[in-house]
């Protein structure tokens, strides 16, 4: 199963885009693999920076965390997608963090 990229930006404040993010190096092997350009690399990290901050604000920090460092470690890049199939539980995790936080179960 393919996480979406929403899911997997779910896969992250805008700052400054480039090297120096957390997210660049997840971001450019996505691009590297499903094809684009270095804007599409800026834009990959600008909505996990943005995703991060939603995190925060649902107090689901440590769960979006896990999530990251899972994708991070285990995403792939499979027949021209970039796959994040091993981290299904760490996503829902983090998605039922939110889903409690904001009322809806």
């Amino acid at each position: 199963m393919r996480l979406s990229t929403l899911g997997a930006l779910l896969a992250l404040s805008i700052a400054s885009v480039g090297c120096h993010s957390t997210y660049y190096s997840y971001c450019e092997s996505r691009q590297q693999c499903e094809g684009g350009n270095d804007k599409d690399i800026d834009a990959c990290v600008q909505s996990a920076q943005g995703e991060e901050d939603v995190a925060s604000a649902y107090d689901c920090s440590d769960a979006f965390d896990k999530y990251v460092d899972c994708f991070k470690a285990k995403g792939s890049c499979k027949n021209g997608n970039y796959d994040l199939s091993g981290c299904s539980s760490e996503s829902q995790a983090y998605s039922s963090c939110k889903k409690a936080a904001s009322g809806k179960k």
